[in-house]
């Protein structure tokens, strides 16, 4: 029985080797998938205290410092330094408990006795993308906003020719700047020299008086202008006998730091009522109640539009060049901060915030640096090339 089962054993065998050429799969044969996250490079430098009589051990802390060194770097990318000092114990909790996880790689390019400290240098490629995602996660992102600005409000009410110091239009429009985050000068604080020319000038529409006058009260922004009434006797059904009050509101809202006027507001509209002084109250409502609404949303981007610029530079190779022309623009005399809002394939995204001037104003000054060519400059961005 066991001889019968050899013989086609041995014959399965002769087929198989006769079968042509047998197709040989290997790992190590299959296509290779793109890599396809972003990296930055960057040069980082640590101390450590040295383990006595044990030198692996020195080392080996001596490049995990350098290495938290180096993610610390990309971090400063995406966060202020004072969120870094403010929010150290969540940022060292949740970000640089993985520093290992953000470096795809390293080499250590140095490693010496600094006095009391052995120090070590790497250069390391960092996933800039996980640390990006991880620092949104924990809503430290950076964002673009003005913040909670300081706002005046003055309004002139002129009734059937006479002026009135009702405030009915500044209250409601301060109340919605409130309800919308905005900061306030105190009403009272504007009654003490309400008799000034020049908070009448402001509130005729004068822009560099409601600045002069806002920057006395801390002021970003002053929102001044007039609210003009006129009732009339109503001669047609269905409001025959009533009054029609008819009202218009014309406002300019000023930056205070150079007088700017940042918009133009201007509306109409017409309510009827019993009485002269209720028709006139009911537009004065009306009007001021739709303008409260839409200042409170366009303020604060009208503002970060008008001190902000966006500044796209390249080439930039590696994060230390990044680091270095982030200093580089903080240098400029109109320039009171820089933020990266982008990093990739050697293009950088700088927000520079203005105390004064405009894009145009700031190309003009990089222009005049050495090796800048500006490609692109337009109401609020620059796009320049970095020549060697």
């Amino acid at each position: 029985m066991r001889k019968l089962l050899i013989v086609p054993a041995m014959l399965l065998l002769f087929l198989y080797g006769c079968g042509g050429a047998r197709q040989e799969v290997r790992m190590n044969q299959l296509p290779a998938q793109p890599d396809t996250e972003k990296y930055v490079e960057v040069d980082a430098e640590a101390e450590v205290v040295p383990v006595p009589e044990n030198d692996l051990v020195t080392k080996r802390n001596g490049v995990d410092a350098a290495k938290k060194a180096a993610v610390e770097k990309a971090v400063g990318v995406y966060i202020t330094g004072q969120q870094m000092i403010s929010k150290s114990l969540l940022i060292s909790e949740k970000i640089f408990s993985k520093t290992t996880g953000y470096i795809k790689d390293y080499t250590v390019t140095s490693e010496s006795m600094n006095g009391l400290f052995w120090k070590t240098g790497i250069h390391a490629k960092i996933r800039l993308g996980d640390i990006k995602n991880d620092i949104d996660a924990l809503d430290l992102l950076i964002k673009t906003t003005a913040g909670n600005p300081r706002v005046m409000v003055v309004i002139g009410e002129v009734v059937d020719g006479e002026t009135r110091n009702t405030g009915s239009a500044e209250t409601l429009i301060s109340g919605a700047l409130l309800d919308a985050g905005y900061k306030l000068v105190d009403q009272s604080q504007l009654e003490q020299i309400n008799a000034e020319d020049a908070l009448k000038a402001a509130a005729s529409g004068d822009e560099k008086a409601a600045a002069a006058i806002a920057k006395r009260f801390g002021a970003d922004v002053a929102v001044v202008g007039r609210m003009t009434i006129n009732t009339n006797p109503i001669t047609i059904e269905p409001y025959n006998g009533w009054i029609s009050g008819r009202g218009n509101l014309s406002l300019k809202v000023v930056k205070t730091t150079n007088g700017d006027m940042l918009m133009v507001y201007s509306k109409a509209d017409n309510v009827p009522d019993i009485s002269k002084e209720g028709a006139a109250a009911s537009v004065s409502k009306r009007l001021s109640g739709v303008a409260g609404k839409e200042l409170a949303s366009s303020i604060g981007p009208k503002l970060v539009e008008s001190n902000f610029i966006k500044v796209v530079l390249s080439p930039l190779p590696d994060l230390n060049a990044l680091e270095k022309t982030k200093k580089w623009l903080k240098t400029f005399e109109s320039v009171t901060d820089v933020t990266v809002r982008a990093f990739d394939e050697g293009a950088a995204e700088f927000e520079i915030e203005l105390t004064y001037g405009s894009a145009l104003d700031f190309a003009a000054k990089l222009q005049t640096g050495k090796g800048v060519n500006i490609k692109e400059a337009g109401g609020h961005s620059i796009t320049a090339i970095l020549e060697k």
